[in-house]
């Protein structure tokens, strides 16, 4: 069993050297902003604006495809403003810091656009709330991870630049409605999946960058 394990160590150290010369892997440095709103706070709109910086690993598969990991820091939340004239003095903000790692299929429409779209797993570092100008932060805990899915529509904009609108929504609730959540019918069988506490919707326009690994790599051996 060893010498198998061996064996295969070798085998693949070799091919990811191989793969690395032939220059698969670029790095994608990337910086954006997020629009976003949370789905089951009662209010509407992709109000609260936030930062999105990162780097992600693109690993090309061929001419047309590749897979990408990216490494970022999000803000979410949501945000709403009073409207007196209306009869609304609600007033309500929430910031949500994310380290997202979301893992996308990346493919080339043509030499210009390409689309994207993949899984992420999310790790809340902290968060404020504050409603009707009250500090609420810690008083209903938000979960740790958020799981979500995201598309995306890109377009290359020089040699090395790309910029990207992507769509990103959280698929379990970031926090649980709990006990009421069960005593709360809906009539169709996607409320019912869907409206079980807060979850994320995103909307993220980025600029990335590409670093081919390629020369620095050869130069280094």
């Amino acid at each position: 069993m060893k010498f198998l394990f061996f064996i295969f160590f070798i085998s693949s150290s070799h091919f990811f050297s191989q793969q690395i010369k032939e220059n698969i892997f670029t790095l994608k440095p990337a910086l954006g902003i997020n629009a976003s709103q949370i789905h089951g706070d009662s209010y509407n709109g992709f109000n609260k604006l936030g930062l999105f910086a990162g780097i992600a690993v693109n690993a090309y598969l061929n001419t047309k495809s590749s897979f990408e990991i990216g490494f970022y820091f999000s803000q979410k939340g949501a945000r709403h403003i009073p409207n007196p004239v209306k009869g609304d003095f609600n007033f309500y903000f929430l910031n949500l810091n994310y380290i997202d790692l979301p893992i996308s299929f990346r493919y080339n429409l043509n030499k210009d656009y390409f689309i994207t779209l993949g899984p992420s797993v999310a790790y809340l570092i902290n968060y404020y709330e504050e409603i009707n100008y009250a500090n609420y932060t810690n008083s209903y805990p938000f979960n740790s991870f958020e799981y979500g899915v995201n598309f995306g529509l890109g377009k290359k904009i020089k040699d090395k630049f790309f910029v990207e609108l992507r769509t990103s929504n959280s698929f379990l609730p970031i926090r649980d409605y709990g006990a009421i959540a069960s005593h709360v019918y809906y009539s169709n069988i996607i409320a019912q999946t869907f409206n079980k506490g807060f979850y994320n919707n995103i909307l993220t326009l980025f600029l990335s960058y590409k670093i081919n690994l390629k020369r620095q790599i050869s130069e280094s051996q």
